[in-house]
């Protein structure tokens, strides 16, 4: 549930901030072409000179309360643990009193998503993934995440968004800002790219630099913020060697909103040393954050279906299928999409039909309408009836795969491979398609959520041993160690708590 997050005391943190002749001139060039709009000042949370936002608070400030139930929609609504809730509303209390702007009104919400993110509206709105919290392993680290985004609202950079995107839908650069989604892009209108994108990424390191400064001021360990960012190095390195394709972490995509982590370590640990603190010298609040996050719900909610391994399970609606071996099963809130090697891919989601549609009729005329396709060929799954036909969507072969779930049902594949990779993937994931059926009440009932529980290391344990305890099948002592935050050759030790996954 959300939590306002606001504080209001008299003292303020203050910290040495330099202007530059360059940023001075950086701001005059900017402004030659946009001067009938707007002006230069000092932004008040970095000091450094910049284009005025045309954007006001008030239009922040409303903007913001637009989208608060649009992304709650969109990341399955605030999860319902109100003293987990509480918690993360007073770190991030903590953090607001080391701001510019201690009085500032904050509201934080912890998201009902395994997903592994966070992000903040203009309006003071602060969103953190529970997957997240899950990823982090002190309250330092939490606040850390917290203080980079209280940093993006501090900084304004929403409003300069809005300022350099001027003609396009101020909705879809916020949004896809927020998820990072190239289709959310295009879908809301937002142009000019390339540009925002760049501009995003230098709005990162500046969120950093601020949040680390937040850190700081507010008594926890500024180098949390940088060994955060290296759990985040790891977990995507284990989700691209479960999905067995090459990660290069010092890489970015063209429309990707954050900078490649080894450079943003590496910043992160010099702004740490600016601060003054040496490691450890501040709190890092561990015991505390562990108990806040024993058993807290890790991995898909039941009502939103559930992951497990290959295996996708709906308990609610009754149906199942597998992903083939070496593909990554996501779960998302509209939609499951299963990321393979060589960009083989599938998505599923289940649409409405009419009752008295034939399913080849519904896949070419409702669901393909508009779409060049093959002929449909017409089949059975688990008895329900079933049709197919192959086009091509990008640059990717694509089969379209339709299932009778119930008269007004229909459960819907999309299957696409590379044409250089085709004959290796392509039917491992007809395979997919095929193994959709529906699961008995028995079978429902016997789905249990995961859980994040705690384990107290004993004389002689190891990852190895610890590791025996996660539920997943595969991998599992790498999947401890990103967990845990294990990932400079640290061993376990005893008395000290661990981080595991059971049902």
């Amino acid at each position: 549930m959300p939590h306002a997050g606001a504080t209001r005391v008299s003292a303020r943190m203050s910290f040495p901030i330099r202007g530059t002749i360059r940023s001075f001139l950086a701001c005059a060039a900017a402004m030659a072409g946009f001067l009938a709009l707007a002006a230069c000042t000092t932004n008040p949370a970095t000091g450094a000179r910049q284009i005025t936002p045309i954007m006001s608070p008030a239009d922040e400030a409303r903007a913001g309360a637009e989208l608060h139930p649009k992304i709650l929609k969109a990341f399955g609504g605030a999860y319902g643990d109100e003293k987990l809730g509480a918690y993360v509303a007073g770190v991030t209390s903590r953090i607001v009193r080391a701001t510019n702007r201690p009085d500032e009104p904050y509201r934080v919400t912890v998201l009902d998503t395994p997903a592994i993110n966070a992000f903040a509206l203009p309006g003071g709105y602060v969103y953190v993934t529970r997957g997240l919290i899950a990823l982090a392993n002190d309250e330092a680290e939490l606040a850390s995440v917290i203080g980079h985004e209280i940093g993006h609202v501090a900084a304004r950079h929403s409003a300069q968004r809005h300022t350099a995107a001027v003609g396009t839908s101020i909705l879809g650069a916020v949004l896809g800002a927020v998820v990072g989604s190239q289709a959310l892009n295009q879908a809301f209108g937002l142009g000019g790219q390339g540009f925002l994108a760049n501009y995003s990424r230098d709005q990162e390191y500046e969120a950093d630099m601020l949040g680390i400064r937040y850190l700081a001021g507010a008594g926890y360990d500024p180098y949390s913020a940088a060994d955060f960012l290296e759990s985040m190095g790891a977990n995507e390195a284990l989700e691209a060697k479960l999905r067995g394709v090459q990660r290069d972490g010092t890489q970015t995509n063209w429309l990707a909103s954050h900078p490649a982590t080894p450079a943003r370590v590496e910043a992160a640990l010099a702004h740490a040393r600016e601060t003054g603190i040496r490691p450890g010298g501040g709190a890092r609040d561990r015991d505390t954050f562990l108990s806040a996050i024993n058993g807290m719900l890790y991995g898909d909610n039941p009502s939103q279906g559930i992951v497990r391994d290959r295996l996708f399970i709906h308990p609610e609606l009754r149906f199942a299928f597998e992903a083939p071996p070496g593909f990554v099963i996501v779960n998302g809130a509209t939609a499951v999409t299963m990321q393979g090697p060589e960009r083989s891919i599938a998505k599923f989601d289940m649409g409405k039909k009419a009752p008295g549609d034939e399913i080849g009729s519904y896949l070419s005329g409702t669901w393909a309408a508009g779409v060049r396709i093959g002929a449909v060929e017409r089949f059975t799954i688990d008895g329900m009836k079933a049709a197919a036909a192959p086009t091509r969507i990008g640059d990717h072969d694509a089969r379209l795969v339709a299932v009778e779930f119930s008269p007004d049902q229909v459960g819907r594949f999309i299957l696409g491979t590379l044409p250089q990779s085709g004959a290796k993937y392509m039917p491992a994931l007809q395979q997919t398609a095929r193994s959709f059926r529906r699961i008995s009440a028995a079978e429902a009932k016997a789905v249990k959520p995961l859980r994040l529980r705690l384990v107290t290391a004993r004389s002689g344990d190891s990852i190895a041993s610890l590791s025996q305890r996660m539920i997943h099948s595969e991998h599992k002592a790498d999947r401890f160690k990103v967990l845990n935050g294990l990932i400079s050759g640290e061993q376990i030790v005893a008395g000290r708590r661990y981080k595991v996954i059971t049902e």
